[in-house]
């Protein structure tokens, strides 16, 4: 049997410094199994002997006999790059070291002396970026099993209530995603006046009653893509922000796959439907310059189309860090500045709309913030 330190992800710290190298390896041995090498020549020997099993190396730039840029020549010839990042050590903070590092593709840049909170997240992230991007099949194939059974454990224990689908969802994506739940019933609220005007204005979408309200309880699972790709990997702020921002606009794809998954038995087939092609499609634009697929107009169901706006809306109005911008200047910023984002007839409801769509998510964000605004 593998013993628990055998199971750990490995992770090669390249540096010829032995007090840099303690640093790091205090930093980051519980979690991970540690290699060491004190120079560039000892790195690649490192590398050819385990590079099936390294997730990362932490290379500094200045060291003996090969330095950290032909350790990554290396990886480039071999063709290691794309499958083993890199984050480059140094002090040394002129632009020349930054370009070769970037010419050279390190995922991450971190300036010494080391902050242990920095090294542990950008670790953590990169780890778990390069999982996502080797396995984000597999993954949402486990987390269905898991999930699957979390929900069924809920239907269970509230069988003998009666309880409704849309509230067996409820509790499963609190348990999923805490806190997020305001932020779901906004974009349930909103959805479900968007989609009424629809109906009334524009016989074409084919939307009814039952449609509506399938519709406006599959929004209840719009985020849940969430739960395998986390705002958590993302911080625009470093250099490995790309490379993240690849991954969560895989999104659409996991959240809407791990639907089809979890709620292949389930009798609720009106809403499955409509939650995949929410998950889906709700990232994508009007215009076709929104993700993952590019598709525009109609190619988009309605369903996404709605909640793409209430969510835009929501994301603009009701900010992470507690401000709220006033309804008339967010409605402003998606009916002039997203314009051909948006179909022209969702936006004509919208506008005719509008101060019932601020008195509903209004409501709803009172609702959770006992009537402060």
């Amino acid at each position: 049997m593998a013993s628990a330190k055998e199971n750990k992800t490995a992770i090669l710290i390249a540096e010829d410094e032995e007090i840099n190298r303690a640093i790091l390896r205090e930093i980051l041995k519980d979690k991970y199994r540690i290699l060491e090498a004190e120079n560039g020549h000892q790195a690649v020997f490192c590398i050819q002997a385990e590079a099936s099993d390294i997730a990362l190396i932490i290379l500094d730039i200045h060291m003996p006999k090969l330095d950290g840029f032909g350790v990554m020549d290396y990886l480039q010839e071999s063709g290691l790059n794309e499958k083993i990042p890199v984050i480059v050590t140094t002090s040394d903070k002129s632009a020349d070291v930054l370009i070769q590092a970037k010419k050279n593709r390190a995922v991450d840049i971190v300036y010494k002396p080391f902050r242990a909170a920095d090294i542990r997240n950008i670790v953590d992230n990169l780890v778990e970026i390069c999982k996502l991007e080797k396995n984000l099949e597999s993954i949402i194939e486990e987390k269905s099993v898991y999930f699957t059974n979390q929900y069924e454990a809920l239907k269970k224990a509230k069988r003998f209530n009666r309880v409704k689908w849309e509230d067996n969802i409820t509790a499963l994506m609190n348990k999923l995603l805490p806190g997020n739940e305001p932020h779901r019933n906004r974009i349930r609220a909103g959805t479900e006046l968007l989609l009424d005007g629809l109906m009334e204005r524009y016989p074409k979408y084919g939307l009814s009653k039952s449609i509506n309200k399938a519709i406006s309880d599959a929004t209840l699972l719009h985020d849940i893509g969430n739960v395998i790709i986390p705002d958590s990997l993302f911080d625009g702020r470093r250099a490995s922000a790309a490379r993240a921002l690849m991954q969560i606009k895989k999104r659409p794809i996991a959240g809407s796959e791990l639907i089809i998954l979890m709620f292949a038995n389930s009798n609720h087939q009106l809403e499955r439907k409509y939650a995949y092609e929410i998950c889906r499609y709700m990232y994508e634009q009007y215009d076709g310059k929104g993700y993952p697929l590019g598709v525009s107009g109609d190619e988009i169901p309605i369903c996404a189309q709605v909640v793409s706006l209430c969510h835009k809306y929501d994301e603009y109005r009701f900010r992470n860090d507690g401000n709220i911008k006033p309804h008339k200047s967010v409605m402003r910023k998606i009916q002039e500045a997203e314009y051909k984002a948006y179909n022209p007839d969702l936006l004509e409801v919208f506008e005719v709309l509008s101060d019932a769509f601020d008195k509903a998510v209004t409501e709803e964000y009172n609702k959770t913030n006992k009537g402060e605004k």
